[in-house]
């Protein structure tokens, strides 16, 4: 719920000092509603501030000013639009009186799988249970070890796909004085960060290494001397729980790139290539790769003994005992940076909950293109953040639970 009061004399006074107030703030069809009627304007300026309260009581981006609008059911019942469009479940009440305005709005989140879900959940697909006794524990901790200084985007992304998949808790390895985490995220320190990972700082995170029910590595490491050491002692430390391990973006460069560490990769891990990452990883013509994206993705799986997330239109998962599963999802709202570094904590937040690799790794990717077909239809199809995709998931993954649990239902 968000509440606000506003002084009708005040929009009065801020509307006749600044003329283009009005024309900036407000649609045409608000600005000719409330022509000569400042109770009306002060009663929609306390409407902006009533939904930008909801969505940030929702950890969802504020939505400017400008772009939230009231208009009018046929009956006369207020509706707010924020882009242009109604947002479910997001319902306004007006009232001004003695020279004071107010604005309530409620928000109930729509849970309607048969209207919201764009593609079919797979039949064998499942999702981490969600006990009502439970607590955080429950749930698992996944450690994200991504975002050097130089990209430090990366981390903060990764973890937000951990917390918006339903990890219990979220650690990520930084630097000092890092900063743009959301505070749910639990920062381990580790000093020599200054000018990227290395040996050094990966035997400093070895405890937290343990703690961790999933690991996320890659995203944002860069390309500095100092990554394949590190990167070795990490593989080196996930020895015998590369189920627990998910290997992405500069990680899988940097294994490209050196047979001592691809041969320290763990078996039963899960890697998420983009086509050149994956071009690069198995020493094959980028086209000739995306000419046979199946076929490549299995024989990845083979040579890693891994899960492989080949990445791209139609998503194929593919495990090192010959499963396979290509996702039907083709959707320009994912087509910009961030997107996978969101899927690769998505995925560790699966597995931290309980799932297999594979699992894991169908259902991040059935989830994580579902939000973004979701943002496309509802928002359109360019100027997707990678954040508002993470956020997504949130209402996405209840959609895609109800359907699941709706079908073991006799």
């Amino acid at each position: 719920m968000g509440v606000d009061i506003t002084g009708v004399e005040r929009i009065a006074r801020l509307s006749s000092r600044r003329p283009g107030f009005v024309a900036k703030m407000f649609s045409a069809e608000e600005a000719e509603y409330c022509s000569g009627r400042p109770e009306r304007l002060a009663a929609r300026w306390a409407a902006k501030e009533a939904v930008r309260k909801v969505f940030g009581s929702q950890g969802m981006p504020l939505p400017t000013y400008p772009s939230i609008a009231v208009t009018h059911r046929p009956g006369g019942a207020p509706e707010v639009l924020v882009g242009g469009a109604p947002v479910p479940g997001l319902e306004l009440s007006l009232s001004h009186d003695v020279g004071l305005a107010v604005a309530v709005a409620t928000f109930r989140p729509v849970l309607d799988a048969a209207v919201r879900l764009i593609a079919e959940v797979p039949g064998d697909m499942s999702l981490p249970g969600r006990p009502g006794q439970s607590h955080k524990g429950t749930f698992g901790t996944v450690l994200v070890l991504a975002g050097s200084p130089a990209f430090p985007g990366a981390a903060i992304l990764a973890c937000r796909g951990a917390h918006r998949g339903g990890a219990g808790k979220v650690k990520v390895i930084v630097g000092a004085g890092a900063d743009g985490f959301a505070p749910e995220t639990i920062r381990v320190p580790v000093p020599d960060l200054a000018d990227g990972f290395s040996s050094h700082s990966a035997e400093a995170i070895t405890a937290s290494l343990s703690g961790a029910q999933a690991v996320v590595c890659g995203p944002g490491l860069g390309e500095g001397q100092s990554v394949p050491d590190f990167l070795g002692l990490i593989l080196q430390r996930m020895n015998g729980r590369g189920s627990q391990l998910v290997l992405d973006a500069d990680a899988l460069n940097a294994i490209a790139g050196s047979g001592h560490l691809r041969g320290l990769v763990p078996p039963g891990c899960v890697v998420t290539p983009h086509p050149l990452e994956a071009s690069r990883l198995m020493g094959r013509p980028l086209l000739d790769l995306q000419a046979d994206r199946v076929g490549a993705a299995g024989a990845l799986a083979h040579q890693l003994s891994c899960v492989v997330v080949l990445k791209g239109p139609g998503t194929v998962v593919a495990g090192p005992r010959g499963e396979i599963w290509s996702d039907d999802h083709a959707t320009a709202a994912l087509a910009s940076g961030g997107t996978g570094d969101v899927l690769s904590g998505l995925i560790g937040a699966l597995i931290a909950q309980g799932q297999a690799p594979f699992a894991a790794a169908q259902a991040g990717v059935f989830l994580h293109a579902e939000a973004g077909s979701y943002l496309g239809r509802r928002r359109g199809r360019a100027g997707i953040l990678a954040s508002e995709v993470a956020d997504a998931l949130v209402e996405i993954q209840e959609q895609v639970r109800l359907v699941i649990e709706a079908r073991s239902r006799p």
